[in-house]
């Protein structure tokens, strides 16, 4: 096998339309796919099995278990895949026939993970990595390209399985944003990478995700991805500039991008939970020796919203108590742990 293609589904039984049907366009003897029902409970689990009857020459494994998030499924899927390479492709996008003969053509190189172009719906191809197209083997540029791109996005990348097992690569489970934590770690890790101009992964919208909908109690998972990437990236770090690095990252991730989440001119009760963050990102910022001034990341935004922020700053010191058990409170009742 070339390629394994994992994909988690959750109640997706009406916005996996697109992907099953590109699956009987793409399947081969070479290349497997890994379907995971995490939980679902609607009727994706017959729509998954429905395909699979009518597409037996295809190498289509269903899987399934308890609602464990993106990222148990994909550990789950991954702990069952011989592909070469694994890519971890949301239920609600697509990929490209390009994208794969790509792979096909070049797996045998044994870079750590193949990166495409995104398009986003209606828009131009995006380069996640701003870096050219190429082939990038030196491994002290390969970890500056790869702190400096912030390695965010990554389900427009196939990484090579074996070097997922051998770094024992998994990600956090009971959460969503699931990816943050590998943003901190892989930089260090991967030694090698091909960059390509072809698309390879076709980003939906029509669909509310956790990343494009409505803010829930399950968005506040940012800040538990955020501390297990921070402590996991410090590890790894070795100079000055790399640790300063990880703790800029940790800012813009569990300070900065989640009070953004619940930013709001007119009073609401959101602005307490801006408060709890903001409280507790200062204990976490003792903690971990954190002195980067938080507020030179906020730069770029409106003379409005850095009033805003500077006011929640404020008054989010009269919360003087540890807001940690708080918020892992409120991710044990949303995920039933």
């Amino acid at each position: 096998m070339y390629i394994s293609l994992v994909v988690p589904f959750f109640n997706s039984a009406h916005k996996c339309k697109r992907l099953l049907k590109r699956l009987p366009e793409i399947t081969s003897n070479d290349l497997e796919v890994i379907l995971v029902d995490d939980g679902s409970t609607d009727d994706t689990y017959s729509v998954l099995s429905d395909l699979k009857c009518r597409l037996p020459q295809a190498n289509i494994t269903i899987l399934r278990q308890q609602n464990k998030g993106t990222g148990g499924a994909r550990n789950l899927g991954l702990s069952v895949a011989t592909g070469q390479y694994v890519w971890f492709v949301d239920s609600d996008d697509d990929i490209t026939t390009d994208a794969l003969i790509f792979i096909k053509q070049n797996c045998d190189q044994q870079y750590d993970f193949i990166d495409f172009n995104i398009i986003r719906s209606g828009t131009t191809p995006i380069n996640r990595m701003n870096v050219a197209a190429g082939s990038y083997r030196d491994s002290h540029e390969v970890r500056q390209i790869l702190l400096d791109s912030g390695f965010i996005y990554q389900t427009c990348k196939a990484f090579r399985r074996e070097f997922l097992l051998d770094h024992h690569i998994h990600y956090p489970e009971y959460c969503y944003y699931e990816d943050i934590p590998l943003a901190f770690t892989l930089p260090f890790l991967v030694t090698s990478f091909l960059k390509t101009n072809i698309v390879g992964y076709l980003y939906h919208q029509e669909f509310d995700s956790i990343t494009r909908g409505k803010t829930t109690q399950k968005s506040l998972d940012r800040l538990y991805t955020s501390v297990c990437g921070l402590m996991d990236g410090l590890a790894f770090a070795k100079t000055d500039a790399e640790v300063n690095v990880i703790k800029e990252r940790f800012i813009q991730l569990y300070l900065i991008d989640s009070v953004e989440m619940y930013f709001s001119i007119t009073p609401r009760k959101e602005w307490t939970t801006i408060w709890r963050i903001m409280s507790q990102y200062r204990r976490l910022a003792k903690q971990f020796s954190i002195s980067l001034n938080p507020f030179h990341l906020i730069n770029k935004k409106s003379q409005q919203y850095k009033l805003y922020f500077r006011m929640q700053w404020m008054m989010s010191f009269i919360l003087i108590n540890d807001q940690a058990s708080y918020f892992e409170g409120i991710r044990k009742k949303e995920w039933g742990f």
